[in-house]
């Protein structure tokens, strides 16, 4: 009996706890895993399929935390030493769980295509320009100049404090809260720039990916995992997300609306009339023309041809003018006014026409007893620039 009683049963070895995480596997199925050359040749809506599948899994299963170290190793590959430690320590949350899931999916050996790829880029660099508590240094180290932000880089910094609100409210739907983000409003007092906008509709397109895999009635998987979601469920999803996609497109149309127009600059006065062949000076007359430049924008312009003997005197037009230059002629002037006539004693008239005043001017012409010549608005080298008005 003593003998039996000094003898001990073995002991049973303990059995090896289970991260109680994947219990709910018998639900979901296991992770997924992808064969790249197949994946290479699918159709578009088997990749989205499968895909779907493996953003359901990630999401189920893992945070933004549990899968950061995947994203830290891919880089590697694709970034510098700088940017990896950088992107270390940036927050957990610095990337969407979309991005973390499309890398954990890629180890799986889904092929990364140019969408993913672009969208997985630009979050990581949102990820880097945004704060980021320094590196602690073992010894003190002479600083660096701090790295100047560009205007793109301050635009991505604010669209990503944005689009956090906008995940702020959607967490409540998920928690089972009717929400109305007032998309519109919120534009409109942050001002969001339109160009920031197709940011906005990956995150709506993104979460819509999801609902659709959910309500995807072809999968057993996607069927008994959201059993406990409703009809209401998912209608108050949607809703949501639909309601951010119509604020989106009329903000868009606003802004294209009210978007000012470039406004044209005014040409250079002197570069204008730089072609203009004029007379300068008429010695016999003693006549000196006045500059070219103060033509354009005036609304009366009289000029002699010392050669034919004719007085011209050029009116703006109502509706083309005023008056202006192109190359050698006189442009905006009204054909129907503008006339000139032959001066049989130049040098007794053109004294007088000095002397007037702009009352008299106006009959000038009438008092001159010859024939009356339609102005064609050419100015040539025999051309006196009298006076402008």
């Amino acid at each position: 009996m003593a003998l039996a009683q000094s003898i001990k049963a073995p002991k049973k070895a303990a059995p090896k706890k289970r991260d109680p995480l994947f219990a709910d596997e018998k639900y979901t199925g296991r992770e997924p895993v992808w064969d790249t050359e197949r994946a290479a040749s699918m159709s578009q809506e088997d990749f989205d399929h499968h895909l779907r599948k493996a953003f359901f899994y990630y999401n189920y299963f893992y945070t933004q935390k549990d899968l950061k170290k995947y994203v830290v190793n891919w880089m590697k590959d694709q970034y510098s030493k700088s940017d990896v430690s950088r992107f270390i320590r940036s927050n957990d949350r610095s990337v969407p769980m979309t991005v973390c899931s499309l890398i954990k999916a890629h180890t799986q050996g889904m092929p990364l295509r140019e969408k993913e790829l672009q969208y997985v880029k630009d979050r990581i660099y949102e990820a880097l320009n945004s704060d980021i508590p320094d590196e602690p240094a073992a010894e003190q180290k002479i600083a660096a100049p701090a790295a100047v932000k560009t205007i793109q880089d301050r635009l991505n910094e604010k669209t990503s404090e944005h689009l956090s609100h906008f995940e702020g409210l959607y967490d409540e739907v998920v928690q089972g809260n009717t929400v109305n983000p007032h998309t519109y409003d919120y534009f409109v007092a942050n001002n969001v720039p339109q160009g920031q906008l197709g940011k906005f509709e990956n995150y709506v397109d993104m979460q819509r990916l999801y609902l659709t895999a959910a309500m995807d009635r072809m999968d057993e998987q996607y069927v008994e995992a959201y059993k406990h979601y409703r009809a209401a469920d998912f209608k108050r999803h949607l809703a949501f997300l639909d309601s951010m996609q119509t604020a989106i497109d009329q903000y868009r149309q606003v802004k294209k609306a009210t978007k000012k127009a470039r406004v044209k600059r005014a040409p250079n006065k002197e570069k204008v009339v730089s072609k203009l062949k004029y007379l300068k000076e008429e010695k016999t007359l003693k006549l000196v023309s006045i500059n070219p430049v103060d033509i354009i924008g005036a609304q009366e312009l009289w000029a002699y041809n010392a050669k034919t003997r004719k007085l011209y005197k050029y009116v703006a037009d109502s509706l083309q003018g005023p008056l202006g230059i192109k190359g050698t002629s006189l442009t905006g002037f009204d054909a129907a006014k503008s006339v000139g006539k032959t001066l049989r004693k130049p040098d007794e008239k053109l004294k007088e026409f000095a002397k007037a005043t702009k009352v008299q001017l106006r009959k000038f012409l009438d008092e001159i007893k010859s024939t009356e010549t339609v102005g064609n608005g050419r100015i040539n080298s025999d051309m006196i620039l009298l006076k402008v008005q």
